[in-house]
């Protein structure tokens, strides 16, 4: 009797930890987003939240997808530049507070069409949260925040891009951009919980995933009616890694084939830990396909070998479903079928110089000479990693190691029983392909976290359809059709 009483007491975990394998496997295609996106879809689909690869099959191609299909030939294309911003954060499993400030984060001048917001470590990475049941408390606060900021109205003071444009010869160069300062804890509401989420009883039901979307759609009641400017696309969560993307209310009708694929990378090379959350989408006839990432960690040599396994394991692994109904070739299933790709996290990887030396070169802030020992510049060289993938020049200093809600690198305040953390660039974002011209490409200087955030804008040159065209030449041809069938046989 005691052994059967033993053995029902280890069973729950066990079952979790087989949960969470199993959800891993057949939940890595589901994504949230608001239904207004999709309203003109089926009825049944017009008030959900969750969406997953059975039902992203049963998307029905309008006749208007069609005639795209039909009519694809260059005369009938017009090409448009669309802005994306794109920023990457690890927020060092904090938690956000309600006062915590994203709008000098955001709001660029001019706005951008597209945002795409990607964390690593929205969660503690304990062994609860990655081996157990996915906390998705913090990622709805994030997901307030952002909503709030992006359909709020911008500040008063005037915000440029941050742009730089120096000599190739100064890239590493002390010229600094200030970009959105967070309040420190103790400018935050007393009753703010930081690095804990107020759901950590929360399971991954059908229940609780709709009510993540729900509490969204209530936020913004007063916006539906055309008030509100940006929509959520897509979110995707995996145990830390957390990836947004949102649009223009004007552009989301012309937004389709939304897909999501995840990469496990952490413990045992499977479970969410490290890894990439990677998510397809088409802007009229053109794809896109972001990637957010948080490789493998580690400082020691040949540590960076394992970053450069976790590309090749991710480029390899994600694969998106097809649409049902669509046999086009352009289709994409994998990252580098798309015709626009960013990638974006934290990458991890290191300066190749001893602690003391890039110490010395930190205090001189000499970015310069730290950038040519860049461990991914140095294994793009090599052509081991990310070949043929551009990345702007960098004009900021490191972003990681900092010490908590300090300017200060965390190598200046250690403490004598602590890892010795070498500042470096590991927060990065790059590009592959034609068609993506970079405008920007900085860092923030919230303390929130040990990281700094980094961001781009791009302008993206997309294709669509001219119907007038189409209309013409289908006027054209009905025309001649009718003269034709006149003619004597």
């Amino acid at each position: 009797m005691r052994l059967e009483n033993s053995k029902k007491n280890k069973l729950p975990w066990p079952k979790t930890l087989v949960k969470k394998w199993f959800n891993t496997k057949t939940k890595a295609q589901d994504f949230h987003a608001d239904d207004v996106l999709y309203g003109g879809v089926d009825e049944d689909w017009k008030h959900k939240h969750k969406f997953s690869k059975r039902e992203t099959f049963n998307i029905k191609k309008s006749k208007t997808e069609r005639l795209n299909k039909k009519y694809s030939d260059s005369q009938f294309k017009d090409i448009h530049d669309y802005r994306v911003f794109v920023a990457t954060w690890n927020v060092a499993g904090k938690s956000p507070p309600s006062c915590l400030d994203l709008e000098d984060w955001l709001h660029t001048s001019p706005p951008a069409d597209i945002y795409v917001l990607g964390f690593q470590e929205i969660v503690p990475l304990n062994a609860g949260n990655v081996l157990g049941t996915e906390d998705n408390g913090p990622a709805r606060k994030w997901l307030a925040l952002i909503r709030k900021t992006l359909n709020s109205n911008p500040g008063t003071r005037p915000v440029t891009d941050p742009l730089v444009e120096l000599d190739a010869d100064f890239e590493g160069s002390m010229r600094r951009k200030t970009s959105f300062q967070s309040m420190s804890p103790s400018d935050c509401d007393t009753n703010s919980r930081w690095g804990s989420s107020e759901s950590d009883d929360e399971t991954d039901s059908p229940v609780n995933m709709q009510s993540f979307g729900e509490s969204f759609a209530m936020e913004e009641t007063n916006n539906q009616n055309g008030h509100s400017r940006y929509c959520l696309a897509a979110s995707k969560q995996m145990v830390g890694i957390f990836l947004t993307v949102w649009v223009k209310n004007d552009l989301r009708d012309n937004v389709r084939d939304m897909k999501v694929s995840c990469v496990g990378r952490g413990l045992m090379g499977y479970l969410g830990n490290k890894g990439s959350i990677s998510i397809s989408m088409s802007l009229h006839q053109t794809s896109f396909c972001f990637v957010c990432s948080h490789l493998t960690s580690g400082q020691k040599d040949g540590d960076e070998l394992r970053r450069n396994s976790d590309v090749l394991e991710i480029l390899k692994k994600t694969r998106f479903p097809r649409v049902h109904g669509m046999k086009d070739e352009k289709s994409p299933q994998t990252i580098l079928d798309h015709d626009r790709i960013i990638w974006l996290g934290d990458l991890n990887y290191r300066i190749a110089l001893s602690y003391g030396y890039a110490k010395a070169l930190v205090e001189m802030r000499d970015w310069k000479a730290l950038l040519e020992n860049d461990q991914l510049r140095i294994e793009q060289r090599q052509g081991r990693v990310f070949e043929g993938w551009s990345e702007g020049k960098i004009y900021f200093p490191p972003t990681y190691k900092y010490s908590c809600n300090s300017d200060r690198y965390a190598v200046e305040d250690r403490h004598p029983k602590d890892k010795r953390r070498t500042p470096a660039w590991c927060d990065r974002i790059l590009w592959y392909g034609t068609g993506l011209y970079q405008l920007s490409y900085v860092r923030g200087e919230s303390k929130f976290s040990d990281h700094r955030p980094v961001y781009s804008v791009f302008s993206a040159k997309v294709e669509s359809i001219n119907r007038s065209r189409i209309r013409k030449s289908m006027s054209c041809s009905g025309t001649r059709i009718e003269v034709e069938e006149l003619l004597p046989q």
